[in-house]
């Protein structure tokens, strides 16, 4: 053996400790949510208030670790489903000869099985291809295995599937997005089949067309949806719903637009490129000279379209650290509750509305997570180990200033016509 053969065997080794490590931080994660759910019961609380103190307890967990809440949900789901349902596996992973992707996909197939037999097989014969095949080789096994063990339950398991069928897409680099679909399968193979018939086809009618495959199918893909062709810009208009200076529109500047949740960054020549673009709709948010909004008050507990869409525009995403749910899909919340017969109290204003998704809309509003705002407006969450500061985009103001305004103003067509005057 060569002194460089053995740096592949310290690969191997580092692997086995970060396995075990994996192990260790999923089990402590486990008991300290637990422990919490555990405290709360033995304090005489009732189930739900129990149940809200173990989702706070991810909810610091998330904080402490710098992660997601729904990576740390699943994460306890699946270490519990190991340790009480698959011992075997769960030695093998605190042993560090599997890692915790691996493990997690073994625990999802698990959940996916209803007889007691099946989940006692699973746990025998998975580890010899666990342990000798990649992630993507080992889901492969699983759904044959499970397909196989209960095939009398496989059509309850496709429409339970099916009800879960959704579209997502995530921010990538280079100002690109993925784009996935969770969909029946069969629906799926004919989406692949058609997009790569028309595709050949666009490529056949042009024969300077340079395009490899896979980028013509993106295309037609992308026309179809949208209706676009050749003579035609296709259905819908671009909602410029970002953070964008008026320079970098008139190419003044060249400072990238952000999207409102944050995850998008657009390279300033495709922001004026949309600019040009008939249809185009940007949405103009007036705030003070540092940055902070401006505050308008409303009657009633609900706020009109502009503010909304404002408020959501500002802050982008939930509130609350490491919730990333789209503003747009989350309540806007009174910090000081409405309070109908005293306006004064809990207005309807830009200071005192915060975009929090329901989940975590609900444990505030229950009182199982404290939170209060300082001079400023920022809010800050009590939880039990620490206090964390809320995901506000700007300062907000509590007090009324001069003249406190908030407009959004719909223009249909591009800045191209505007002038650019530097402020003295």
């Amino acid at each position: 053996m060569t002194p460089t053969d053995s740096i592949l065997g310290l690969a191997t080794d580092a692997s086995r400790v970060l396995w075990r490590a994996e192990a260790a931080q999923a089990a402590t994660v486990l008991a300290f949510v637990d422990g919490r759910r555990s405290d709360a019961v033995a304090a005489g609380r009732s189930a739900a208030s129990a149940e809200d103190a173990r989702q706070v307890a991810i909810l610091e967990v998330a904080v402490e670790l710098e992660v997601a809440s729904g990576f740390v949900a699943h994460l306890v789901a699946a270490t519990r489903t190991l340790t009480a349902d698959l011992p075997t596996v769960w030695a093998a992973h605190s042993d560090g000869e599997l890692d915790r992707a691996k493990a997690r996909a073994i625990a999802s197939a698990r959940w996916r099985l209803h007889e007691v037999a099946s989940v006692e097989l699973l746990d025998e014969s998975v580890l010899p291809y666990a342990t000798t095949h990649t992630l993507s080789q080992l889901k492969g096994w699983l759904r044959r295995f499970v397909t196989r063990v209960e095939a009398d339950d496989a059509a309850r398991r496709r429409r339970e599937a099916t009800a879960q069928r959704n579209v997502t897409i995530t921010a990538m680099d280079d100002g690109m997005s993925l784009l996935q679909a969770f969909i029946p399968t069969h629906d799926a193979l004919l989406i692949e089949r058609e997009l790569s018939l028309a595709a050949k086809t666009s490529r056949a009618e042009d024969p300077d067309d340079a395009r490899r495959l896979s980028q013509a199918r993106a295309d037609v893909l992308t026309d179809r949806l949208l209706g676009r062709t050749a003579d035609t810009p296709g259905r819908g208009r671009f909602h410029v719903g970002i953070t964008v200076s008026l320079a970098t529109l008139l190419g003044l500047d060249d400072e990238p637009a952000v999207t409102g949740d944050g995850q998008h960054a657009i390279d300033p020549t495709l922001v004026r490129e949309l600019a040009t673009q008939p249809g185009t709709l940007f949405s103009r948010l007036l705030t003070d000279e540092a940055g902070g909004i401006l505050d308008v008050t409303e009657l009633g507990r609900f706020p009109t379209v502009p503010l909304r869409r404002a408020l959501e525009l500002v802050d982008g995403v939930c509130d609350i650290p490491t919730c990333d749910k789209p503003a747009e899909a989350c309540d806007l919340d009174h910090q000081q509750p409405f309070d109908p017969d005293h306006p004064d109290r809990g207005p309807t204003t830009a200071g005192n509305l915060h975009p929090r998704c329901r989940p975590h809309h609900g444990l505030k509003t229950r009182g199982a997570l404290p939170v209060d705002h300082d001079e400023d407006g920022t809010t800050r969450w009590h939880l039990p180990t620490r206090t964390a500061t809320g995901r506000t985009a700007f300062t907000r103001a509590w007090r009324r200033r001069t003249q406190p305004e908030i407009v959004v103003v719909e223009v249909g067509q591009s800045p191209a016509g505007l002038e650019y005057v530097p402020a003295a």
